[in-house]
């Protein structure tokens, strides 16, 4: 009996040894929309999130530990947003990427802010998330510079002196706020904008009726601020009446679903771009072949920016230990981060700067244009 006992012991002390030999695992968390209509951009997201952790995995992790990824729906509402956000905190992450789009982040951050996490976006760009102190990163651009460059270039270069304007109400916070920039910078152009017309791809069952509205206006050009898929319908449903016309359209509809779905309806359609798919730097084309060789099909911006949130949150999860003490300081010490096609740098409020582009479809694909 005693030897069974010191045997039993034994064992207790070995295991007890292995455990705290363990290093445990960093969990971070990720969140966007991954079903329904406007998934694409979010599953992108979520595909380039996995690569960069799957790299920073297989090369000894963070600090000799691994990072255990916990992925989210939020559904594309503010209500799912905050309850993944808070399923998330309770799993223990020590941040959240996430989310795609502007009004979900808007939702999401009334969970993280008060819990101190850090929650960093690929791609929400509304410039409402700007200049303020919170625990919000993100790696892409406030879109109010880019915007206002957009409307001066379809005013000054396309010569386009009137617009008609289809947006999407599915992501206000986004939209409204892009849509307000771009007529104020416009209309102080000389422009004109013959009508404004909001939908909900919740509620539409067709965009005909708004293209005949808009078409009533008699404008010299469209910009549409949606997602990928409504923008693709939209051309499509202007491409069957035969309107011949001008189309523009904001960085959230920069995905492949866009030309796939839109087909010749996209042709020539110019695109105000956040992430250039045809620079070949060496970094980005690594990044293109690994994503194609893991998933199957090319990345989209989401995917770029996605990759990117997490090996900066690499950088800093090294200097805070793998800890969310420590990791919004951490954060705003990264400065000149190599991303895939520039560098950039966290200002005091967690706002980058960086390029953008203009792109436009021809023969299938985004080709950066002057």
């Amino acid at each position: 009996m005693k030897k069974i006992r010191l045997l039993f012991i034994s064992i207790c002390i070995i295991l007890l040894v292995v455990s705290c030999g363990e290093k445990q695992t960093i969990k971070l968390g990720f969140v966007a929309q991954l079903t329904g209509n406007q998934a694409e951009l979010g599953i992108q997201e979520r595909n380039g999130v996995q690569l960069a952790v799957e790299e920073i995995n297989a090369t000894g992790g963070i600090n000799g530990r691994n990072i255990e990824l916990i992925i989210k729906d939020d559904m594309g509402t503010d209500e799912s947003a905050k309850l993944a956000n808070k399923e998330l905190l309770d799993e223990n992450v020590v941040a959240i990427i996430g989310h795609a789009t502007s009004s979900q982040t808007i939702a999401g951050l009334e969970v993280t802010n008060p819990a101190g996490v850090v929650l960093i976006s690929p791609t929400a760009s509304t410039h409402e998330l700007s200049g303020i102190d919170d625990n919000f990163f993100r790696v892409v651009t406030s879109n109010k510079a880019r915007t206002q460059m957009f409307a001066t270039r379809i005013y000054d270069k396309r010569k386009i002196d009137s617009l008609g304007i289809i947006y999407s109400t599915d992501n206000i916070n986004y939209s409204k706020t892009y849509l307000d920039t771009f007529e104020k910078e416009y209309l102080a152009k000389g422009g004109i904008i013959t009508d404004k017309i909001p939908f909900s791809s919740k509620d539409e069952n067709g965009f005909e009726n708004i293209v005949n509205r808009i078409k009533d206006g008699n404008p010299s050009g469209i910009l549409i601020i949606a997602n990928d898929f409504d923008t693709a319908f939209i051309a499509q449903a202007i491409k069957i009446d035969n309107w011949n016309i001008p189309i523009f359209t904001s960085a959230w509809a920069q995905t492949e679903t866009l030309i796939n779905h839109g087909g010749k309806a996209v042709e020539a359609m110019e695109v105000e771009v956040v992430y250039p798919q045809d620079i070949p730097t060496p970094k980005y084309t690594q990044f293109k072949q690994d994503f194609i060789s893991r998933f199957g099909k090319n990345p989209s911006f989401g995917a770029s920016f996605g990759y990117e949130s997490v090996k900066v949150l690499e950088i800093a999860l090294e200097n805070s230990n793998g800890e969310s003490d420590g990791l919004k300081q951490a954060m705003l010490e990264v400065k000149e981060f190599e991303g895939l096609i520039d560098k950039f740098s966290f200002d005091k409020f967690g706002d980058v700067e960086r390029a953008f582009y203009f792109s436009k479809i021809e023969n299938g694909k985004f080709v950066t244009v002057d």
